[in-house]
């Protein structure tokens, strides 16, 4: 386990190559780790005094308002290089975060959503433009129940298409979930799903592995890398804790974002490893996260348009459409495959000709464009992402984003529209004005109540998206009004951060006023779930750290007007300082 600090070439390659890397803090010691297994203690044996959806308010999104000291953790500058060199300048933390612990269940194989919760809100991504940061107070060792991956599965991904039009939540590799044998208490038999869950994906030569780790240890990973939680033996005796924080690119990186060592070194031989991406895969990304516009690779014609239809697996399919991606910039009739790709029946060519369009760029398009106008909902979804991913600037595939998003009827459509026109703001203008129209809930109602929480997929990919534009003080007051104000609490979370990173450029006594703010910050109920007072059940909000470890339930609006004032009350005393 390295020290953290900006990740060199090498570190930088692992994470690529295996969606990993294991990392400590060098400035936390045993102390600090030690209170913050005590603090999870403390949150989770509140949660389970709580006996519905509160207890999300408990064990996630409220921990750094409840545990303070967490945030030596996410502030230390060690660790926030290692996200730079992932990340690059201007990354931000996004308000959704949760403690899990290890239970003697086993988890499957899964990505998690690309929003909150297992919501759907875009396609995801291989540049690295979200990064997950997983924490463990305290060791881990195979009895305790170490989160376990499988390296190189971050370029992966399974269907999520129903037949009837709509969409699976989650990205389990398993669909239906046995939960009847990961929970039950013959140990050959979760084996032998869990491997039939990775076998299931046809990779050959795919490993796993669980990590065991020293207390204090950080693993940073690709947001996609197909991982779980697996189960604690009956033996094991104390607590696993896991805290996550999820984190995101703001800006695209530019030709000085090359890390300190070996920038020219090539992608060494993968030949250990027969499932580890390809490298035609790690090198274009390696290439685009160092802002090496000119870098180009050597692909030959191998009737790869034909090709991708028949690949047997996720990862040929993905090294099909690298290639196809990177042959259409100078082929015209490999952009006519593009764009007969892009319309595909199957759902797998269609999403990874998504990631052809991304290498392709300006040339591909004719052909996103084409997609974005189909009348079958399930093109317009890939095209519209595609947009984005090939970063097209031009104002008529701007004016289609901003149409699908105002006007499209299907709710992925308008989500990853907004999502794309997001990173299309990275690198030009676009009107954020209308952006900014799409958060009001009279034209882009709540869809989702996924966390016990009325929420809108789209309004949440609509904020994100502006906190990856240029913004005038008129765009930063219209999200202070309106992203401060929506019951979404991942909308208003996003814009907290978006305005909290704006507010570096003010005074040290107003930044840090802002800071403090953002870290106190207390997650209430979304409104429509808080009964009139007098009506409906008991709203029950205990905290930890009174005297007697609860404190008075409140109800109905009361619970309301408490809400600010409780989060001091509401902090977690862990008993120790480090």
């Amino acid at each position: 386990m390295a020290n953290v600090c900006a990740l060199d070439e090498g570190q930088l390659l692992r994470y690529l190559r295996d969606g990993f890397v294991v990392l400590g803090v060098r400035e936390l010691d045993a102390g600090f780790h030690a209170a913050m297994f005590d603090a999870a203690c403390a949150v989770h044996d509140e949660g389970r005094a709580v006996r519905d959806a509160a207890h999300v308010q408990v064990i996630g999104d409220n921990l750094r308002a409840r545990i303070p000291a967490l945030d030596r953790l996410l502030d230390a500058p060690a660790l926030r290089d290692a996200l730079t060199s992932v990340l690059g300048d201007g990354f931000l933390l996004h308000p959704h975060h949760f403690v899990h612990e290890a239970s003697g269940r086993d988890q499957s194989f899964h990505q998690d959503g690309n929003l909150p919760w297992n919501d759907r809100g875009h396609y995801r991504t291989h540049r690295p433009d979200w990064a997950m940061l997983f924490y463990y107070p305290q060791a881990v060792t195979v009895a305790s129940g170490p989160t376990e991956v499988l390296p190189g599965s971050q370029y992966w991904t399974t269907n999520f298409e129903k037949p009837d039009g709509g969409w699976h939540r989650g990205d389990a590799v398993d669909k239906v979930s046995r939960a009847d044998v990961l929970g039950g208490d013959d140990p050959e038999a979760r084996e032998r799903h869990l491997q039939g869950v990775v076998d299931s994906l046809g990779i050959a030569g795919l490993r796993r592995r669980k990590i065991e780790l020293p207390a204090g240890s950080v693993v940073l990973a690709h947001y996609d890398l197909m991982h779980r939680g697996s189960g604690a033996a009956p033996t094991f005796d104390s607590r696993r804790f896991m805290y996550k924080f999820y984190y995101f690119r703001t800006r695209d990186p530019h030709p000085s974002a090359a890390p300190p060592d070996r920038a020219d070194a090539p992608t060494p031989a993968q030949p250990s490893n027969p499932a580890h991406p390809p490298a035609l895969v790690v090198d274009s990304i390696r290439h685009w996260l160092r802002g090496d516009t000119d870098w180009r690779p050597e692909v030959a014609a191998a009737d790869q348009a034909a090709r991708i239809a028949d690949a047997p697996a996720e990862d040929e399919r993905v090294r099909l459409a690298y290639e196809i991606g990177w042959r259409a910039r100078g082929d015209v009739a490999m952009r006519d495959a593009l764009g007969r790709l892009l319309a595909s029946e199957d759902e797998a060519v269609r999403r990874s000709t998504a990631y052809a369009a991304g290498i392709a760029g300006a040339a591909s398009e004719a052909a996103v464009r084409r997609a974005i106008a189909s009348a079958d909902a399930r093109v317009r979804r890939v095209g519209v992402y595609a947009a984005g991913e090939a970063r097209l600037t031009s104002a008529a595939v701007q004016a289609a984003l901003f149409e699908r998003l105002e006007q499209d009827a299907d709710d992925l459509v308008r989500s990853n529209a907004a999502y794309a026109l997001g990173h299309i703001a990275r690198v030009c203008s676009i009107d954020a004005g209308r952006l900014l129209a799409r958060l009001d809930v009279a034209l882009e109602p709540d869809n989702t109540t996924s966390g016990g929480m009325a929420r809108s997929t789209v309004r949440e990919s609509v904020m994100y998206a502006l906190c990856n534009a240029r913004l005038d003080a008129a765009c930063l007051e219209a999200v202070a009004r309106r992203g401060l104000a929506d019951h979404d609490r991942y909308v208003r979370g996003l814009a907290v951060a978006l305005l909290q990173q704006r507010a570096r450029e003010a005074p040290a006594w107003l930044r840090g006023l802002v800071d403090y703010l953002a870290g106190a910050r207390y997650n209430a109920r979304s409104p429509d779930q808080i009964p009139s007072a007098g009506a409906g059940p008991t709203v029950r909000r205990p905290t930890v750290g009174s005297a007697s470890g609860t404190r008075p339930h409140v109800t109905g609006r009361a619970a309301v007007a408490a809400g600010a004032g409780d989060r001091a009350l509401a902090r977690v005393d862990t008993g120790r300082r480090s």
